[in-house]
């Protein structure tokens, strides 16, 4: 591998610059990735290196005698050196702050070191330019206030800061390695221009393609072709959105240790995000279960041909991984739906039988009711709360969710009722597929299916501010499903002001018809059918019913369709189940025996079943 200088990270090239400038400079952000770098120890030839390394590589060249670092819990360490060993100024700053190397050091004496590095007074014009590594600064400090030792070391680096000279074409340098620069004190980092704080980006696409060109020749069984190997890396480089180039090389490594070949690289990706290696989505028996899958669906959720057909043709996107392909992303979810239509036609019942479907486990779905997350403040419990708050070492009940079991249905019911600032995190989820926790791990929703559930766009307000309808049962489909579409925009686009969230959504709402009566008397039927097995299995009686008795009930059960099949099993449980637990409480039946429901009679506000 080489490289041209032109060719290193913009990040490096403004390091170099700054050695000539700036006494300390504060690196923040992806300090703990590879970096495909040129070593200038090995005639420009590249390879991958660490942050520290490649700090080594420029400081070297601007004629640094040598690089010492300090972590806690190992103290200080001669990382490299351009001559002997330990080169005189290495000595030297040694023997002025009094300590070994390898040792751990309290406060006090890192603050020796650190003046022992960069204190005027040390310097020697004979000697070379040192660079002090914090590796890990923000591990210097406890709690959210400065103890007085805390305080003592930030403020000699400050003075120091300003009473820096240079050693020749360079200053005595001092390195603050940190995940956020907001980790060191505000009033360090704030208006001081002697320090110069320097951004490690994540990867970008053109320096995963040049990582990705590297590593397909460690992939077990790549072509020999070279125009087949650079599609290859660039699949690689496009599946690896939002991975660093540690998690790219360690992919390679994973895909050597379980067989996975280069062919298929985007299912060593996918085992090293959700830590599973076989594939639900890919399976035979998946496949099989789907060749039946609009009987099934249809007979799980009635009435409902339509949305089952349009649910499908989702599913076989998400199961031949064609999800995404038209917009060129590969780390969306494997599908998304947007439940829209009444109450009570089917809406959860049908991401329930999904599950069941898919993963052949009707509870392998996470459901989550809006209503209970119209609060801010509720979003720690779908993501965990973030560090120094109650709660932070839980968790969220999304994320835990999703890290233990990655292949599952995710149902997001009534979401409109959510507060605007959760719909912010489930645009992070729709584009990239991943969530960031309140702890800073990270989630991957690659392999899971989301459901959203709605309610919107069946009752509406008038320009009054009263509640009218929007569609009725007296609406065809088409006519429901275009006035329930245009409410759904409207209320994303102008009332919540997310359009960018409608717009991802948009091609997946799926709007559900109006109970209809003779699916309505269908639904009647079932829910009485699983009275009668119930009493079988649990008294061993035959519950029966006259033409009169059972009519009586159809009428009962279907006289009002407004709140749907919920409204129809509570009209069971009102007319039927509640008065015959009290006759057969009261009256137990015998193993064998058989009860026949004559009909029905109102006893106030109460109802009773005349048996015989």
């Amino acid at each position: 591998m080489t490289t041209s200088d032109d060719e290193r990270p913009a990040w490096l090239r403004e390091v170099e610059l700054a050695l000539c400038a700036h006494p300390q400079i504060v690196l923040t952000g992806n300090v703990h990735d590879l970096h495909r770098l040129p070593d200038p120890a090995n005639s420009g030839a590249v390879r991958f290196m660490n942050l520290v390394e490649g700090l080594w590589s420029v400081a070297r060249t601007r004629g640094f005698g040598a690089m010492l670092t300090y972590s806690t819990g190992v103290g200080v360490q001669l990382f490299a050196a351009s001559k002997s060993p330990q080169p005189p100024e290495v000595a030297a700053v040694l023997r002025t702050a009094g300590v070994e190397l390898g040792r751990q050091l309290p406060l006090s004496m890192v603050r020796d070191v650190l003046t022992a590095v960069v204190d005027p007074q040390r310097q020697r014009a004979d000697l070379p330019p040192v660079a002090l590594v914090l590796t890990d600064a923000a591990r210097l400090f406890f709690g959210e206030m400065l103890s007085p030792e805390e305080r003592l070391l930030m403020s000699a680096a400050d003075r120091l800061a300003y009473a820096a000279t240079p050693v020749g074409a360079a200053y005595n340098t001092v390195f603050w390695v940190l995940d956020r620069k907001h980790d060191l004190p505000s009033w360090f980092v704030t208006g001081n221009h002697t320090l110069r704080i320097t951004a490690i980006p994540e990867p970008d696409l053109e320096t995963r393609q040049r990582m990705a060109g590297d590593l397909v020749e460690m992939l077990p069984g790549v072509p020999d072709d070279p125009d087949a190997r650079k599609l290859l890396a660039k699949r690689f480089a496009d599946a690896s959105h939002g991975m660093r180039l540690r998690s790219m090389r360690d992919v390679v490594r994973l895909a050597n240790a379980s067989g996975i070949t280069g062919d298929r690289v985007e299912d060593a990706i996918r085992a090293y995000r959700v830590g599973v290696p076989d594939n639900p989505w890919q399976s035979a028996a998946l496949r099989t279960r789907l060749k039946g899958a609009e009987e099934y669906l249809g007979d799980r959720v009635l009435g409902q041909p339509d949305a089952v057909h349009r649910v499908l043709d989702i599913l076989a996107r998400s199961v031949t991984g064609l999800a995404g392909a038209h917009t060129g992303s590969r780390n969306a979810p494997r599908g998304v739906l947007f439940f829209a239509g009444p109450t009570g036609v089917g809406k959860t019942e049908l991401a329930k039988a999904l599950a069941e479907l898919l993963f052949g486990d009707e509870n392998a779905y996470l459901r989550f009711d809006m209503s209970e997350f119209a609060a801010e403040h509720t979003e720690a419990r779908l993501i965990g709360a973030p560090p120094g708050f109650v709660g932070h070492d839980v968790g969220g009940e999304l994320t835990n969710g999703i890290r233990q079991q990655p292949f599952r249905v995710v149902l997001f019911d009534e979401i409109e009722k959510a507060h605007p600032r959760l719909l912010d995190k489930f645009l992070q989820i729709l584009d990239d597929g991943r969530l960031t926790d309140g702890q800073g791990g990270t989630v991957y929703f690659t392999e899971a299916l989301i459901v959203f559930t709605t309610n919107l766009g069946i009752i509406v307000r008038d320009e009054d501010g009263k509640t009218v309808e929007n569609v009725s049962p007296d609406s065809e489909l088409p006519e429901i499903e275009e006035r329930v579409r245009a409410h759904i925009e409207a209320f994303f686009r102008h009332l919540l002001g997310r359009p960018e969230l409608f717009n991802r959504v948009q091609q997946s709402i799926v709007v559900f018809d109006f109970l209809r009566e003779e699916v309505a008397g269908l639904i009647s039927d079932r829910a009485v059918q699983r009275v009668v097995d119930t009493v079988a299995r649990l008294f061993e009686t035959t519950l029966a019913f006259s033409d009169e008795a059972r009519d009586e009930l159809r009428d009962h059960a279907t006289f009002d369709l407004s709140n749907g099949g919920r409204g129809i099993v509570s009209a069971i449980e009102k007319h039927l189940v509640n008065p015959l637990a009290r006759r057969l409480f009261l009256n137990p039946p015998q193993p064998g025996d058989t009860v026949v429901v004559k009909r029905f009679e109102q006893e106030g506000q109460n109802w009773k079943v005349v048996v015989e």
